[in-house]
């Protein structure tokens, strides 16, 4: 009953608009309080404002393939740049900054994260995450956003990694990593006192994936300046996910591209070509067949995402591997390899873990009306028919392992094949050791600015900060076994009591952000405001499974961690026919693992590896 209760809850956030009530101001700013922005003192001396004007109602930006760009209410619109310099290779540089002020407020400031490389504004009207329709503009937020200290219209080098070329400059990539977040904030409160006259009485930072990443420095490096944080599949480990881990996902499938005569007509190996949609659909289907009734019910799920382990799955990848030549209903030896190597995770030559091993889930591929999914197969492998490289492990991976996430930068061309042969070639244990190592003026490593692995995180937590964080467990880019090892080491480091402020919802079957064979529609935001400003203490969220996945309308439990969803009768296609409860003692952690001498775990100062 108390689950329900929750439920209930949730849903009166969600119709109030996902907050407390806090008066909105009976006398809204004028058209000329919003001119005069432009005349007003920011914390930063560097700052210029360069536009400041109001907006009328109706959609921002232009339209695009999928319709009209997102709404929006009548607000003032605050376009700002600081700290403008020239940097490394002749780039001219600066942290760009857009603080949109709706009319009516409703007395808090969202700061919406960044996504990949950042370098670009977007709308900034602040996503509600969770496939949640709406955004946090039209629910009365004023919403800040940034570029994160680099413009991928003006930085952008075509010999030096393209749109990434910042990461030759040591002042952009650490701004990237995150440090731009204290100044923005404190510009758009600024923004926030001149327009309105009072600053904001709850201020939220909500992102996913790098904007994840970005969440969790607010937390752990600016504690002060927020009062609870949305993290979405997080990149908290983006320099050994990124500058390690892709590499050898790229490799592992490379390898087994070339072994099987699979080339690019630079006489490179094809990726994408090593596993069809059909074969991926054969691991998710040997994924299933251990690991579906786990938590009770055969439908297409695996709730039990830490009792699906390797060994529990090998013998049903065994009974799928050709005996002979290939057939629809196998797969060669060569192909598995490269799929069990992945599934490891990068190791050194002694074995030992470089970032982290991931979850068996059969959202590496399932068949909808739409057709096979693609969330696992674009990161890890890129289109089967593409006669290049177009995995984003690769696309995307060559060029920021090689200019942000490791030192010093290596020159790589934006090419298909400049970027294929560095990801192919580059030795993935020395760029382990690369992302540790210090360079530049500021003697740092890409660990010691990308990486968001505090686990003290009392500053934050003393004012009544609160982190919610989602993560599919189905996501190719960051391991949610990473994630679940993070929040085990913060429980410890807060005596057992890390529930206070810290809650983890896995989403079975989810890929990078949603999709998948999942139920990835759910109120996160609205959980996380309740919880902070009425101490309504989140349980289970409600999910729905959206239109493109393989039951469109299923509702599930996401429960948090360590529980997860167990199956106890009635429509299992219903919610309420689950309840949450831990699994087994031998089931309720992923295994540790070692690489050299040095302990996978979470130190407060350092590192985990």
């Amino acid at each position: 009953m108390r689950v329900w209760r929750a439920m209930a809850m949730a849903g009166v956030m969600a119709a109030s608009g996902g907050a407390s009530s806090l008066a909105a101001d009976s006398s809204p700013p004028s058209a000329g309080a919003c001119q005069a922005l432009a005349r007003a003192a920011f914390p930063d001396p560097t700052t210029t404002i360069l536009a400041a004007g109001p907006q009328e109602a109706g959609p921002v930006g232009p339209a695009g393939p999928f319709g009209p760009g997102p709404a929006a209410p009548a607000h003032c619109r605050l376009l700002g740049k600081m700290q403008e310099r020239k940097g490394a290779n002749g780039q001219t540089y600066a942290i760009r900054f857009q603080v949109r002020l709706p009319v009516t407020w409703n007395g808090r400031l969202f700061y919406e994260g960044g996504a990949g490389t950042d370098g670009v504004l977007g709308a900034g009207v602040g996503s509600l995450m969770g496939g949640q329709p709406g955004n946090a503009l039209e629910r009365g937020y004023a919403v800040v956003i940034t570029d994160a200290g680099h413009d991928s219209a003006v930085n952008n080098d075509p010999q030096r990694q393209g749109v990434v070329t910042f990461g030759w400059d040591p002042e952009a990539r650490r701004n990237y990593g995150g440090a731009v977040i204290g100044p923005v904030v404190k510009a758009a409160k600024a923004a926030v006192k001149a327009y309105y006259g009072k600053a904001p009485a709850f201020t939220y930072f909500a992102g996913g994936s790098k904007g994840g990443q970005e969440a969790m420095m607010a937390a752990q490096r600016f504690p002060e300046e927020f009062d609870a944080v949305l993290v979405g599949y997080p990149g908290f480990h983006l320099a050994y996910a990124g500058g390690v881990e892709q590499m050898w996902d790229a490799q592992a499938f490379g390898d087994a591209a070339k072994a099987m005569g699979l080339l690019t007509a630079e006489g490179l190996p094809l990726a994408g070509r090593a596993l069809s949609d059909d074969d991926l659909l054969l691991v998710s289907g040997a994924v299933l067949a251990a690991c579906d009734e786990l938590d009770g019910l055969k439908d297409g799920m695996v709730e039990n995402y830490t009792g699906c382990t390797t060994a529990r799955v090998a013998p049903a990848l065994a009974a799928i591997t050709c005996t002979g030549p290939k057939t629809p209903d196998c797969l060669l030896p060569v192909q598995l390899t490269a799929v069990r190597k992945v599934m490891d995770g990068a190791r050194a030559k002694t074995g030992g873990s470089l970032y982290s091993d991931w979850p068996w889930d059969p959202g590496i591929a399932a068949r909808s009306a739409q057709g096979v999914s693609q969330g696992w197969r674009q990161w890890k492998l890129g289109a089967y028919a593409a006669p290049t490289n177009t995995g984003l492990a690769v696309a995307l991976g060559g060029g920021a392992a090689s200019a942000v996430f490791t030192s010093p930068p290596t020159p790589v061309a934006d090419t298909p094949a400049d970027l294929a042969r560095y990801a192919f070639g580059v030795d993935v244990e020395a760029n382990w050791a690369k992302t540790r190592a210090k360079w530049g003026p500021f003697n740092e490593s890409a660990v010691d600015f990308m990486n968001a692995d505090a686990t003290d995180l009392s500053r934050f937590t003393s004012r009544g900060g609160k982190i919610l964080i989602y993560h599919g467990a189905a996501d190719p880019v960051f391991s949610l076994l990473d994630t679940i090892r993070w929040v085990d080491a913060v429980d410890r480091q807060a005596g057992g009591k890390a529930d206070r402020f810290l809650r983890l919802y896995a989403v079975p079957g989810m890929n990078h952000g949603g999709g998948g064979p999942s139920t990835d529609q759910f109120a996160a935001f609205d959980a996380l405001v309740a919880w902070r400003e009425q101490g309504v203490a989140p349980g289970p969220l409600v999910a729905t499974a959206r239109a493109s996945s393989p039951w469109p309308g299923r509702t599930r439990l996401l429960c948090p961690y360590p529980q997860q969803a167990r199956y106890v009768s009635g429509d299992g296609e219903k919610a309420q026919s689950f309840r949450c409860a831990r699994p087994s003692l031998a089931q309720a952690a992923p295994p540790a693992s070692t690489v050299s001498t040095v302990p996978v775990r979470f130190r407060p100062d350092s590192p985990i590896r």
